[in-house]
């Protein structure tokens, strides 16, 4: 969010803080708790829009000012080509968002408003304009208190709206490190209260899936405790980490002129010296190096008597590396050499950031068998759902042989519900007026669609219990697998 420069004005010393450090950076916004807390239903790529204009929009002391924005920023921001899909794509979400709406609530009140009060496109320009309405004022701007500050970089190649949630909520209790919520309070933020409504789907759809896309997208993630009622989920704890594999892709980016010298040593690093022709040959190569500066043979060996090795290779090309970039900016290369071989910095770095290599390798190695057991966790599941199936065919083939009227109710179920009756008219259609035991049981043989829905609705019939022995007979394999109904 742009800042104007009466900012000090607004807000107390913590607030200046935060709005100091989104002014210094070009993708940090700061959004009041209760709007991350809020109850709304968007898409990722409307959540995407919403930040990439709070981040564009201007404040003012009266509030909200009209916001101009080109179709080829938001592509920028988005990282997807500028075209006509994405035009298009734009007006259509844009105005989807002009109808959503946000329900904020707290123990005085509650208020709803419209994510947007106006939005226009400028045809000539290929830009959009857009406000915000009034009632978030309290929310995005000239905030004093209660509010966090988010870098969007973290959620742009996020695709689940509940990964981009969850990161809003790793940031507001980033300082305790940890919080929780009720399953039916997310269910309200999330406006999820008529889907997923079995606990297992709704841990998957989406807390297990907004786990994954922060582990690969974001700087923070999660892990989280199921707390029961019984046997009931009622609750979650959830504990905010750091992201080993984003902290060290970034920690090798920013000290890449460090650590990657060694990527480019022309010579085998060597941690001790156990025979004199290792040693000489070391001596040798960094003499070669140090020639130009007159650094004798005597100083060289000085130094791998004194230090590590490594400490002293990492030192010598950490210097190369630094006049290579300015060859004027070190007076006077010896002195500096010493001062800076004599440190053991760049070696704990290095042994650090090898050790956090260590960690991702393990990481990855982790998440790469947890995906493997998962496909063939899915693959045993499938195997188990097709016997239990085959089985539970079988029993209705003999309950239709040995029941000679129960065809006829199974028929006046289908034919009574809208979205079975396509099946009973389809048995019609094959066996016309010929309604029997016989002509039922071969369309069920013949016929998958319908063997399933005759299934279905026989599992439905609880005075006779049709299943109940195969129940009994797969239930602890079923549990084994994971699935609470087969």
């Amino acid at each position: 969010m742009k800042i104007d420069n009466n900012k000090e004005s607004l807000v107390d010393k913590k607030g200046i803080d935060a709005l100091e450090k989104i002014s210094s950076s070009s993708y940090m916004i700061v959004l009041g708790n209760p709007l991350l807390n809020a109850k709304f239903d968007l898409t990722a790529f409307q959540m995407k829009i919403f930040y990439f204009l709070v981040l564009n929009t201007k404040q003012t002391a009266e509030g909200f000012s009209v916001t101009k924005v080109k179709v080829s920023e938001v592509s920028q921001f988005l990282k997807a080509k500028t075209s006509d899909y994405l035009y298009n794509l734009l007006e259509k979400e844009s105005r989807k968002l002009m109808k959503k709406e946000i329900y904020l609530e707290d123990e005085n009140s509650w208020k709803v408003a419209n994510i947007l009060s106006q939005i226009e496109y400028h045809k000539k320009e290929g830009a959009f304009s857009f406000l915000f309405p009034p009632m978030l004022s309290n929310y995005l701007l000239q905030l004093k208190k209660n509010f966090t500050y988010i870098d969007v970089r973290n959620l742009v190649s996020m695709d689940s709206i509940y990964a981009i949630r969850f990161y809003g909520f790793c940031k507001e209790f980033e300082r305790f490190g940890k919080f929780q919520f009720t399953v039916n309070e997310m269910r309200k933020m999330f406006n999820l209260e008529n889907k997923y409504e079995m606990y297992g789907l709704f841990k998957q759809k989406v807390i297990i899936k907004a786990q994954e896309e922060l582990i690969k997208n974001s700087d923070l993630i999660f892990t989280f405790k199921e707390v029961k009622d019984g046997k009931k989920v009622v609750s979650l704890q959830f504990k905010i980490e750091k992201n080993i594999i984003k902290s060290s892709q970034q920690l090798e980016i920013d000290d890449r002129n460090i650590v990657s010298i060694l990527d480019d040593a022309p010579f085998e690093v060597i941690e001790t010296i156990t025979n004199p022709s290792a040693f000489e040959a070391i001596e040798e190569k960094l003499f070669e190096k140090l020639n130009a500066w007159s650094i004798s043979k005597a100083t060289i060996s000085e130094w791998l008597e004194k230090y590590p090795v490594l400490q002293v290779e990492l030192g010598v090309e950490y210097v190369l590396s630094e006049i290579k970039k300015d060859k004027n900016k070190i007076k006077n290369v010896p002195a500096y050499l010493s001062k800076i071989i004599s440190s053991s910095q760049l070696v704990d770095r290095h042994l650090q950031v090898e050790e956090e290599k260590k960690v991702v390798k393990a990481m990855l190695k982790k998440n790469n068998d947890e995906k493997l057991h998962i496909e063939q966790q899915k693959q045993l599941q499938k195997e188990f759902l097709e016997e239990v199936y085959q089985e539970k065919r079988r029993e209705v083939d003999k309950i239709l042989n040995d029941h000679l009227t129960i065809y006829k109710r199974v028929l006046d179920v289908l034919a009574g519900s809208l979205y079975s009756s396509i099946y009973y008219d389809n048995y019609l259609t094959k066996v016309g007026t010929e309604i029997s035991k016989e002509t039922f049981l071969a369309f069920f043989r013949e016929n998958t669609g319908f063997e399933t829905i005759v299934i279905t609705t026989l599992e439905s019939f609880k005075d006779i219990e049709v299943f109940k022995e195969i129940q009994k007979k797969y239930k602890a394999q079923a549990t084994k697998l994971g699935l609470s109904y087969y």
